[in-house]
């Protein structure tokens, strides 16, 4: 049977004038990147009016759920690369395949790392070793509830990934506001009303994951802008396929779980200043989130424009597409750099309206901002390198530093620094990161696809 390559709403990202289509690719991203932020936020918000405890326990737990994104990712970031791929090259068969072998993942995936979660709570909470007991109960309340939608959660990643690789991001991105705002309305309900507290809020989060999967699974079957006519969801995958994503994404599933375990291992060390340390450094990285939310939005974006062009081997639109993000993302990162830096601590004190929590966040803000440009930068490297099926290389930069990051917070947060050491370790990290990332791809990738692009022109020239 005849299929299209991609739905009537998707973007011919192949052809037409480049920073405007990526835009349009990208914002309806950025828009569902934002919604995922408003969640955080929302629990954060309403939780931050019952303590800091509270928000200490959610944020201890939200670490363990960001652990799991990391195999979350061998499904979803397989189906960015397969799919984008194969549509660009034109192999509409393969692109469904590569999408069911990606479904089937992440819903093994999902109830394995789900019920590992749920059995070994209790030790993932006391890893932290918080001073105040309660906290540590929360976040046991908080994980139990929270991993029983992780199937869920990893099957909406994927289906996103689908969307967006064939160049609709605007079917996810609606899916994503309706969840939302069903947690909106639901969250101050649970927390206050019925008095469920943290709890409440879990629930409430669980329940719009749960509705935006089921509209996403209805929509890339029965709806009018989806990929493919026709596609069975659930499906056994050839081995073949199942090797080509884990080989592709192994590497970046492995950065996100180890990044993630570092993560924690530095937010121990915050706890050891208190649970107004761990909720403070909460806040702060939802407000930093800007920069890295909308930068893997906009990366997103990127993997489908290099990915497709890379497939129909259009070596002059990936240079152009890696120059126009490159001074694009910068832009974003100056932005965000000017608003942690002045008004930061206004925002912050939306969320912990504590008066000397305010005051003591000035310098953690400040800090963070001097490292929001190279974090653009290497999102801009790393998923160019991505969209290219280059997996590897960004894995082991981003590995390497994030690897030399907890010896040097425990370093610089043991003497008179105390607890600014931690987040001046973070940042140093960060920024040698971005600048990494982005020479690495200059002096390799983008040099290759300079060549390729002399000798596709010198053919043309000897044949014309």
């Amino acid at each position: 049977m005849h299929t299209r390559p991609s739905s009537r709403a998707a973007l011919p990202v192949t052809e037409g004038p480049i920073l405007r289509r990526m835009m349009l690719l990208a914002a309806p991203m950025m828009g569902s990147q934002a919604l995922q932020m408003l969640y955080n936020l929302t629990d954060m918000f309403w939780l931050g009016r019952l303590g800091s405890e509270e928000v200490a326990a959610t944020g201890a737990a939200g670490l363990y759920l960001w652990l799991s994104v990391a195999f979350m990712l061998l499904a979803s970031s397989g189906a960015s690369i397969g799919v984008s791929q194969s549509l660009g090259a034109g192999r509409i068969e393969k692109a469904k395949n590569y999408t069911q072998t990606a479904v089937f993942i992440s819903l093994t995936l999902g109830v394995i790392v789900a019920l590992l979660m749920f059995f070994f709570r209790y030790p993932m909470a006391d890893f932290f070793r918080f001073q105040e007991q309660n906290v540590t109960s929360l976040t046991v309340d908080y994980l139990a509830i929270a991993v029983t939608a992780m199937p869920v959660t990893y099957l909406t990643a994927t289906l996103t990934a689908v969307f967006i690789a064939s160049g609709n991001s605007r079917t996810p991105f609606l899916c994503n506001m309706v969840g939302m705002i069903i947690n909106m309305t639901l969250d101050p309900l649970f927390i206050f009303t019925f008095r469920m507290g943290v709890p409440g809020a879990a629930y409430a989060t669980i329940i719009g994951q749960m509705v935006v999967c089921i509209i996403l699974a209805i929509a890339i079957k029965k709806g009018k802008n989806r990929p493919f006519d026709t596609l069975k969801l659930i499906a056994v995958p050839s081995r073949q396929d199942v090797q080509w994503i884990l080989k592709k994404t192994i590497p970046i599933g492995a950065e996100s779980f180890l990044f993630t375990i570092l993560v924690m291992i530095t937010s121990r060390r915050e706890a050891f200043f208190g649970a107004d340390a761990v909720a403070m450094s909460r806040v702060g990285s939802q407000i930093e989130s800007l920069t890295w939310l909308v930068g893997s939005a906009f990366g997103s974006a990127l993997i489908t424009f290099i990915g497709q062009n890379y497939g129909a081997q259009k070596w002059r639109r990936i240079l152009k597409s890696y120059k126009t993000a490159t001074w694009a993302m910068f832009g974003y990162g100056a932005f965000v750099t000017l608003l942690l830096a002045v008004p930061g601590k206004y925002i912050f004190g939306l969320f912990l309206p504590d008066p000397a929590l305010i005051e003591r966040s000035v310098p953690y803000l400040r800090i963070l901002a001097i490292c929001q440009i190279p974090l653009c930068m290497e999102a801009v490297a790393s998923n160019t390198f991505r969209g290219l099926g280059k997996t590897t290389t960004p894995a082991v930069i981003n590995t390497v530093c994030n690897i030399i990051r907890v010896p040097l917070v425990y370093l610089l947060s043991g003497g008179a620094l105390g607890l600014s050491g931690v987040w001046i370790g973070i940042t140093a990290c960060a920024c040698l990161k971005g600048v990494w990332s982005y020479t690495q791809y200059y002096f390799t990738q983008h040099r290759k696809m300079k060549h390729k692009l002399e000798e596709t022109n010198a053919n043309l020239a000897s044949t014309g």
